[in-house]
């Protein structure tokens, strides 16, 4: 049998990117086969596509299904899995899985089930964006009341749930954003203050709303073109968390001459903060329960089918969306 699927047959840009039909997949002992209601697509998928993921991770050889992260219902058991049960709604993410298709196997273990007041939109939105603001905030920044923190890119998917999660945990949040439009979307986030970049200088306005005492945290997910600049606004014993690169990876570090003084800077992945699956678990129903409780919104979606996949990766790119974008199989 066959499915729909988007696939890359060699590394590139998103001209690389084919929808076509592929074997469906069959379980094998301690894996689930996944009916994916909707797929989640994040810049892990353009940095995949791009190829600075090695093959190996993905696939053994071309053509492989792109794709990490969707929600959708228990298909089909394979072998000795226990816990789970055909037609139960549930999510993941896991790089190599080939989520951007009609079906995905993957191990039992890496699957969470997704209360009933979560829509597959809300749940697949959350494994990503969602669990990667609950250990931005929570276990890398240790954001406390009263701290203040600088959020990149505050509009977007990722960015305004930091922003929302950090004002949630009493952080004093900025945010910075290329427009006024994306601006008023990072202050409904949550942000107190907002830095269009594309008009002024963040660290001389972070300096000017601290009184030059700058930032405890900075959440970076740009790269090359704020990551080093951000320094000249991190408050002593600060930390730097650089969770993407969408403009590129930053230029090499001389530690000695940045900051004001004593800091921390952070590269963390949110596969090593969820690699456990109790460490999964754990964060993915915090999350569901923050979406339960309304202490995030997961409720600006731009959906696109399967079959324009190509356009939704250009429109990731693009940099002019805001919220989540998702593919519908």
């Amino acid at each position: 049998m066959s499915m729909k699927a988007l696939i890359l047959e060699e590394f590139g840009d998103s001209s690389k990117l084919k929808f076509t039909e592929v074997p469906k997949p069959e379980p094998a002992e301690g894996e689930v086969l996944v009916k994916n209601e909707i797929c989640g697509l994040n810049y892990l998928d353009v940095v995949i596509r791009k190829g600075f993921i090695p093959l190996s991770r993905l696939g053994s050889e071309f053509p492989i299904t792109v794709g990490v992260e969707a929600a959708g219902t228990v298909e089909k058991l394979g072998a000795k899995v226990d816990g789970v049960t055909v037609g139960e709604r549930v999510a993941f993410v896991v790089i190599g899985s080939g989520a951007h298709a009609e079906f995905t196997k993957l191990p039992a273990s890496r699957l969470v089930k997704i209360p009933a007041e979560v829509s597959f939109e809300q749940a697949a939105a959350a494994m990503i964006q969602g669990m990667t603001a609950h250990y931005l905030v929570h276990t890398t920044g240790r954001v406390k009341p009263g701290d203040k923190v600088l959020i990149h890119a505050a509009a977007g998917g990722t960015g305004s749930l930091v922003c929302r999660v950090a004002k949630n945990a009493g952080a004093f949040v900025i945010g910075t954003t290329s427009t006024e439009a994306q601006a008023v979307k990072a202050r409904e986030s949550g942000a107190d203050e907002v830095i269009l970049y594309s008009q002024k200088d963040f660290v001389e306005e972070v300096n000017r709303i601290t009184d030059g005492k700058g930032v405890n945290v900075i959440y970076d997910g740009i790269g090359k073109t704020t990551f080093e600049k951000g320094f000249g606004c991190l408050a002593i014993q600060g930390i730097v968390a650089l969770y993407g690169t969408v403009s590129g990876p930053p230029d090499p570090l001389d530690l000695n001459t940045l900051s004001k003084g004593s800091f921390s800077v952070s590269r963390p992945s949110l596969f090593h903060h969820t690699a456990k699956e109790d460490d999964l678990k754990w964060r993915s129903s915090v999350v569901f329960d923050w979406i339960r409780e309304g202490k995030v919104k997961f409720g600006e979606f731009t959906i696109l089918p399967l079959s324009e996949g190509r356009k939704a990766y250009e429109l990731l790119e693009s940099g002019k969306s805001s919220g989540k974008i998702l593919i519908k199989p």
